[in-house]
């Protein structure tokens, strides 16, 4: 063990504790990086010395959460996801009556997922002034580029003409969020791993997307109850492919059983027939080579199950630390377990940008194009 690995072990437990991680899942070498970084930026000597500053300074501990929590965004993520909600926007209005439809967005992260929501909800016809969008985060960074409400050039460059223009305007260089959906969106700092973090508040949509699969139980357990509290009766909340927990199943049911991402109260489902078996072959994809001899595990790898979530949120962690084969080898042991998996088939989409095949990105971007195209029409409305 290293001198300092006591040290990295208090700030672990301390910011693992305030995220609602399980402080294994902090990868030491990850975080002895930010922690050596933050120790150069207030001129420390060593990780006892910050350890002793991070533990009594709330700002700092903001500053370490900005450096540590995972940002994995971009407009329109997931289009079945948007598909399904504009088709849903009348069902869900009517629910507000006269008022507006009050939808939560959260954790937002830079804003791409709020900027997309409020341009999705207008395209569908309900105009600004019938909606209003909560979203909230934990990071005081992320926060603030959501609010500034401004864009590089590049990361709007997956869009369609038609998206764009939606979304905003050319400015700076750049692109800017019109000014009519930027009225209709309040940022908030929140840790939704805290009892109460959504108290008092009712809404009709509820995105709560790749959260779930970074918490530890008690976490989980509680941001659970939360959404329940917060949604309205007939109400939905969305998550992420990867995040139907337990804690989640035993206060929500899918909106149609085949469903993946829709769900509504488990004690006001709709009864719905189960879906006709289908019988076409399933769809060719291009072929999994055998993965390299691996290193020895992380600290993160230690922590997560061989599951296909588990492989990702690994490919997620190497990924972030330029470690692009490893990322690539863990999003394939992903897609060998669960061949549908869109969030390591987008990962792995990523990666391949720079991939020299064409064959093979044609093959990949195929692939996704059908796990979507099932995903939507299981989640057209009832």
């Amino acid at each position: 063990m290293r001198p300092d690995s006591i040290f990295l072990t208090r700030i672990a437990e301390r910011l693992a504790g305030v995220l609602g991680m399980e402080p294994r899942a902090l990868e030491e070498k990850r975080l002895r990086s930010m922690v050596a970084t933050r120790c150069r930026v207030l001129e420390l000597a060593d990780p006892a010395a910050y350890a002793e500053f991070f533990e009594s300074s709330a700002d700092e501990q903001a500053a370490l959460i900005d450096a540590a929590v995972i940002r994995e965004t971009r407009f329109f993520r997931d289009p079945a996801v948007f598909a399904q909600i504009q088709t849903a926007v009348v069902r869900l209005a009517a629910l507000a009556g006269p008022g507006p439809l009050r939808v939560l967005s959260a954790p937002c992260s830079t804003g791409q997922e709020t900027w997309s929501l409020a341009a999705t909800l207008v395209e569908a016809g309900l105009p600004p002034g019938r909606f209003e969008i909560d979203a909230c985060d934990i990071s005081p960074a992320a926060l603030a580029a959501s609010d500034a409400a401004w864009y590089a050039e590049d990361a709007l460059r997956h869009l369609t003409p038609e998206q764009r223009a939606s979304l905003g305007a050319p400015d700076a260089g750049g692109w800017r969020v019109h000014e009519t959906l930027r009225e209709r969106v309040r940022f908030t700092r929140r840790n939704l791993a805290e009892s109460g973090a959504l108290a008092g508040e009712a809404y009709h949509l509820i995105l709560c997307r790749n959260l779930f699969i970074y918490l530890a139980q008690p976490a989980r357990e509680t941001l659970a109850r939360s959404l329940a509290a917060a949604l309205a009766p007939g109400g939905r909340l969305v998550i992420g492919t990867a995040d139907r927990v337990e804690e989640l199943s035993a206060l929500f049911t899918p909106l149609k059983p085949a469903s993946s991402f829709a769900f509504v109260h488990r004690d006001l489902a709709i009864p719905i027939a189960p879906p006709r078996p289908l019988h076409s072959r399933p769809a060719a994809v291009a072929p999994v080579p055998a993965a390299r001899p691996q290193a020895a595990p992380t600290a993160i790898e230690e922590a997560l199950p061989a599951t296909a979530t588990g492989l990702y949120l690994r490919a997620v962690e190497a990924h972030q630390h330029g470690e692009l084969r490893k990322a690539e080898r863990r999003c394939r042991q992903a897609l060998y377990l669960d061949g549908k998996h869109l969030p390591s088939l987008e990962l792995l989409q990523s990666i391949w940008r720079q991939q020299p095949s064409l064959r093979l990105r044609r093959a990949l971007d195929a692939r996704i194009h059908r796990v979507k195209a099932d995903a939507l029409r299981t989640e057209e409305t009832v």
